[in-house]
């Protein structure tokens, strides 16, 4: 998986309104509804998308409109979204939204560590007990490609961090 900023947004802001939807009308009235959490995640995804203004305009007369309209001045004339929001020229509450992704990405690049020295673990286990893909794959009814894709070429996006801690338990590591 490559998560980037503008996909973590989309994703981030769909959770936290419960929404399924990137219409930032929609999603503005989640945010002055039931989610007001969301509101910093909804104004940095409407800049990814170059529509900060579009957004502040449409919270006109709501709460959000001053803080909007702010930040939007801001946001709006970024080249870089992710360095400014990295840096100290916007209000913290929306820096705990580049911090959020930055935490998820992490996570995903120490899964991917973890599979990768789990696949080297599983590798000596088959070496030393003469166990074949092929069998490990049959006794546990996972598939093929993914899982000789995972030994034999090293992609560790193949298969998850659980799917590589059974492979390596059936091989006997």
């Amino acid at each position: 998986m490559n998560l980037t900023f503008k996909g973590f947004l989309r994703s981030y802001c769909r959770e936290l309104t419960g929404l399924h939807t990137d219409s930032l009308k929609k999603l503005l009235a989640a945010v002055l509804g039931e989610a007001p959490a969301a509101a910093e995640a909804l104004m940095c995804f409407a800049a990814a998308q170059d529509k900060a203004g579009y957004l502040a305009g449409l919270a006109r007369g709501t709460r959000l409109e001053s803080d909007y309209e702010h930040i939007a001045g801001i946001l709006g004339k970024v080249d870089d979204l992710e360095d400014c929001l990295a840096g100290e020229d916007v209000p913290d509450r929306y820096r705990k939204v580049w911090r959020a992704f930055r935490s998820r990405k992490e996570a995903v690049n120490a899964d991917r560590r973890v599979i990768s020295l789990m696949r080297e673990r599983t590798l000596e286990a088959m070496k030393d007990s003469h166990v074949t893909i092929y069998s490990l794959c049959k006794q546990l009814g996972l598939n093929r490609g993914n899982v000789y894709a995972y030994l034999n070429a090293g992609d560790v996006t193949k298969v998850s961090r659980a799917t590589a801690r059974l492979l390596m338990e059936a091989a006997g590591a």
